[in-house]
């Protein structure tokens, strides 16, 4: 079996599939006396599966399997946190009881939320490349913190990745987290040796979005009209991918 990673995912390759490996993690957000960010459990819940779903979502991988990992009690905190996991995982057809399993703490009392999860997906044709020609455009906006809500119509959601994802001419699809808009898009250029022509925007490069409120894509530009009747986020293009010039 061949093991290797893929931006922030880990991929297990024994020729006859392939698995694909996210997780993430949230700290001092939640409903207990210690959290610096004060919200329900369901909506932690509900923002922490969208990460890692997303993550799978972007490369065309099936999502199979979620592990929370729960560093709080099960009553009450942990059963809303839970709630929140299975109803975003039922956007995208995970509602088996098996799929979810996990752990809370149990022996000490907790006045800090912090958990923790990890999703495991199935993927036939991996997304993983751009090409000279595409646009490069950021759905959503980067928000952050007390920003965040689930019913937000600006912020990425998982139906709308899963759409894009179906799209012929749609190239890589990049999740944005805490490290904003600037730095993945420049792991972009990095992973395929291209640059960005005609850059401007006047969207915040260098901004956290948080639990993944926006996404970098690249698609032919025959995409860019398509992508804008499927969703309800703001489209922003941010340029054309060319070759690096040789001097």
């Amino acid at each position: 079996m061949n093991i290797s990673r893929y931006r922030d995912l880990t991929i297990l390759d024994n020729d006859s599939c392939k698995l694909v490996i996210a997780c993430d993690s949230s700290g001092a957000i939640g409903p207990k006396e210690l959290d610096v960010i004060k919200v329900d459990g369901y909506t932690v819940g509900r923002f922490l599966t969208r990460v890692v779903l997303m993550e799978l979502l972007s490369v065309g991988a099936t999502p199979l399997t979620i592990i929370d990992t729960l560093a709080i009690e099960m009553d009450p905190t942990g059963q809303e946190v839970i709630n929140g996991i299975k109803d975003e995982a039922a956007m995208v057809g995970l509602v088996s009881p098996e799929f979810l399993n996990g752990s809370t703490e149990e022996n000490i009392p907790v006045k800090q939320t912090g958990v923790g999860i990890t999703a495991i997906g199935q993927v036939d044709h991996f997304f993983a490349e751009s090409l000279e020609g595409d646009y490069v455009v950021v759905v959503g906006i980067p928000k952050v913190g007390d920003e965040v809500s689930i019913e937000d119509k600006e912020i990425c959601n998982l139906p709308s990745i899963r759409e894009i994802r179906k799209m012929s001419g749609v190239q890589e699809i990049v999740p944005v987290g805490s490290k904003g808009i600037g730095f993945e898009l420049d792991e972009l250029l990095k992973r395929n040796k291209l640059i960005l022509g005609k850059f401007q925007t006047e969207i915040d490069l260098h901004k956290s979005a948080g639990p993944t409120t926006c996404v970098v894509l690249t698609c032919r530009e025959e995409c860019l009209e398509k992508i804008k009747n499927k969703i309800t986020q703001p489209l922003t293009i941010l340029g054309q991918l060319k070759k690096v010039e040789k001097i």
